[in-house]
Order: structure tokens, then sequence, then C-alpha cells
């Protein structure tokens, strides 16, 4: 395969039976006088940077600029985080809409799933903030959303955000998989509780309305959240 017209660089690996730390270094292969033979020549120390390149060759990413979005808590391989302040939106229902304000939302979304909970507050949220059930239909105990029939993402990009959005704020709220509000218990209470603040006019989501997040009986943090990975 190397003639002249290919250049080839090889790696050597080091790992250390002890500590069991994994280092590499980089060689040009340089062409020998010898037909068809090679030979390595000065080794470097594989940098930071070097280590992220190979990665993103290995996953098949793209090494392109992106903008980060100043909603973001998260960014990693295999984990996207970000959030949204309070808001007032349509909330839909199967036979309703009511324009009405909902608390403001994290989003976690990894390897083609969205976890989505409510916080209180409008700052930007924290590892120590505390996270409630979001007052959202189709949602099952750990956050995640019955997706039906709908096209959700596929990734944990941060051009997914838009789509995992659309998902969870714009799609119909059919059912009432678990109970997510302290005093509505139903389906049709919930919508009776999205009417009441719709023709109020109210602007704020009711705080004490929320459910905290537990799990084995203590309430979640965003740390928690990320760390446990929201298997049901």
């Amino acid at each position: 395969m190397l003639n002249n017209d290919v250049t080839a660089r090889a790696l050597i690996a080091f790992h250390h039976t002890k500590t069991n730390r994994l280092d590499f270094t980089c060689h040009e292969v340089i062409n020998s006088p010898v037909e068809g033979g090679f030979t390595l020549g000065a080794g470097r120390a594989f940098s930071e940077e070097d280590k992220e390149t190979l990665v993103d060759l290995l996953l098949n990413i793209d090494a392109g600029v992106e903008f980060i979005d100043t909603r973001i808590l998260i960014k990693s391989r295999s984990l996207l985080a970000w959030y949204n302040p309070p808001q007032v939106i349509d909330v839909l229902f199967r036979d309703a809409v009511h324009k009405a304000p909902i608390p403001g939302l994290i989003f976690i979304a990894s390897q083609g799933k969205l976890r989505c909970f409510a916080f209180k507050g409008k700052g930007r949220p924290t590892p120590d903030t505390k996270l409630f059930m979001a007052p959202m239909g189709n949602m099952y105990s750990s956050g995640s959303f019955c997706s039906g029939n709908c096209d959700v993402p596929k990734d944990n990009t941060i051009a997914s955000i838009p789509g995992w959005e659309r998902f969870v704020l714009q799609c119909v709220n059919t059912h009432m998989g678990i109970k997510v509000l302290k005093t509505p218990t139903n389906y049709d209470e919930v919508i009776a509780f999205y009417k009441d603040l719709s023709d109020t006019g109210a602007n704020k989501f009711p705080a004490a309305q929320l459910l905290p997040m537990l799990a084995k009986g203590v309430q979640l943090t965003l740390k928690d959240a990320v760390s446990t990975g929201g298997e049901e």
C-alpha cells in the first residue's frame, strides 16, 4: 500500500501494567530503499488535541466548528444537557389548546433518548439544582417520554435541540403516564389546571404544584440525573 503517492503515520501504544495508563507516540512511516519496505521515523508524544482528533475519526464525528448556545449546561460525546427558562406556550391536549405558563425545563439527551425535568426559578441551573417532574403528559417516572409515532432526533448534537424541544413542547399531551402535579391527578384535571391558568391570564407557573423528582426517596439534583443515566 505504501508508495510515493501515499503518506502514512503509525501509532505505538504504551500500556503501564501497574498504573493502567495508556499513552501513544506518533511516527512518520518512511519508505525504505528496499521495495515494499518501510521504517518508522522519530516518535512524537500524543497531545490531548491529537487524542480528540483520533476519537472524532473513529466515531466519524465532523470536526467542524459549532457555536455554543448559551443555554447549554453539559456537552460531551455521549450527552447533551440544556435548559429553557420559564415561558408561556400553547399547551396541547387531545381536544384543547391552552396558552399557559410552564416552569423552567432541563433537557438531557443521550444516545437518542431524552429526559426532561422542571426546576424552580429562572436562573441558569447548576449541578446542585433540584429537579422536579416536568408538568407535561406522556411521561415516564424517569423523566423520559412515550414517543408514540413521533419522529424524534436520533442523536445528542447541538443541532438536534430544536427537534427535541418540538417533541416536548409541541406534541399533543395525549395521556398522563404518571402523576406530574401535586393537586391535579388525572388527565381531565390537568387539562382543567392549564385552562384555569390560561383563563386567568397567568404568566408564572405555580411552583408549589411541582412534584420533586425522587430516587429512593431522595430528591434528584442535575448532577444526580446526569450520573444515573435515567435507566428505567
